[in-house]
């Protein structure tokens, strides 16, 4: 099955109230993919083997709701457009948090080679050896799941003396529309969904003068 026909088919469903559950005829389901009720039933069937959707069938018709998994495929897609048609606008993801001491791990890892080298070439800076950590607001905790479904620019792991050190995928940013930097979403972390790790080629705390508690704006560059 093709991925075009996997993103229209539950595009379709989407606007039919597939999101929250929707009780939905195949013939009708073929009305609205322009196919026969023959294969609308087989798109069904593939999707769900996909694990696109969940269904079961109620008198009759087939109960159907979109998963995680084809929620987050709408949502890539709808953010993949959204980048083309607002891109001119520049700014389509602004977080906010506020700086907390972590667990003092960001130094020892940002300044191991493997890692270091990646950043140099994939960011074009050599951040300074550790993370300025922020915890999000609200807002900013649904902006970040988002960026966990794009692309973005991804920092490989790798092995050294027999340890295995996880990936991460970074967004270059702008800190308080001063400071070049980034953002590390990465693969294996202590922290939760509310905390955004940050890098930058300088100290961040001691040139934005930044405290324990102080609000910190960062502004994705995509």
């Amino acid at each position: 099955m093709k991925i075009s026909e996997v993103i229209y088919s539950l595009y379709k469903l989407a606007k039919v109230g597939a999101i929250d559950g929707v009780n939905i005829s195949t013939n009708e389901l073929g009305k609205l993919l322009g196919l026969s009720q023959q294969s609308a039933s087989r798109r069904l069937i593939d999707l769900e083997a996909l694990g696109y959707i969940y269904r079961e069938i109620r008198g009759g018709k087939s109960y159907v709701i979109i998963t995680e998994k084809g929620y987050n495929l709408l949502k890539k897609f709808y953010l993949d457009l959204r980048m083309i048609f607002e891109k001119d606008k520049n700014v389509l993801f602004r977080l906010r948090g506020r700086v907390f001491t972590g667990f003092g791990e960001g130094a020892y890892y940002t300044s191991l080679p493997g890692y270091k080298t990646q950043f140099v070439q994939k960011l074009g800076f050599e951040p300074y050896p550790g993370t300025l950590n922020l915890r999000l607001d609200l807002e900013s905790i649904k902006m970040r799941k988002e960026l966990e479904l794009l692309d973005g620019i991804i920092i490989h792991g790798f092995e050294h003396n027999g340890r295995t050190y996880g990936s991460a995928k970074c967004f270059k940013a702008l800190i308080e529309n001063k400071i070049k930097g980034a953002i590390l979403l990465i693969e294996r972390t202590h922290y939760g969904i509310d905390v955004l790790e940050v890098v930058a080629p300088v100290n961040l705390r001691k040139s934005l003068k930044l405290k324990d508690g102080d609000w910190v704006t960062v502004t994705v560059l995509i």
